[in-house]
């Protein structure tokens, strides 16, 4: 009898704020909008861990994720496996930190207000960042379900 395994894609990404509370937003060449800084997790590496890498390949930040925001569930769809999104919170970055964007991955970085970081997001994610903010603000973690409801939530209110 074959041996069934669960195949997820598994991808983390990092609230990264800076002393006056802005959220810190990537900008690909290949993407008309923005994201948060972060990316797919590899083999043998945890969802932190992978947070911690892929904003340091992209920023050239080095954060120490503090807390799970938000898992997000994605189910397959054409051509794509089902997913897991792990958004992690971090320590405000220092007003005088230096900011790397990684040449050919990452065109420009920005620090924007909630509302706006929110708005500028890419639609697949923009309510998972909406979340994770809410839950950075509520000390709560958020799991997410394209099939389930989010009770008390309204995405418009931000």
């Amino acid at each position: 009898m074959p041996v069934w395994e669960p195949v997820y894609q598994a991808a983390s990404a990092v609230v990264v704020t800076g002393q006056a509370r802005e959220v810190l937003m990537v900008k690909s060449p290949y993407r008309s909008d923005l994201v948060l800084p972060g990316g797919i997790v590899e083999p043998d590496e945890s969802p932190a861990s992978a947070a911690e890498r892929e904003v340091a390949e992209e920023t050239g930040l080095a954060v120490a994720v503090s807390r799970l925001l938000v898992v997000e569930y994605i189910p397959a769809g054409h051509q794509r496996t089902s997913a897991l999104r792990f958004v992690f919170d971090s320590p405000s970055v220092p007003e005088d930190a230096v900011l790397r964007p990684q040449p050919g991955e990452v065109s420009e970085l920005f620090w924007l207000l909630a509302r706006e970081a929110v708005a500028r997001h890419a639609a697949r994610g923009r309510r998972r960042l909406a979340v994770a903010l809410h839950a950075r603000t509520t000390g709560s973690t958020v799991y997410l379900d394209h099939r389930r409801a989010l009770p008390g939530f309204d995405i418009s209110s931000w």
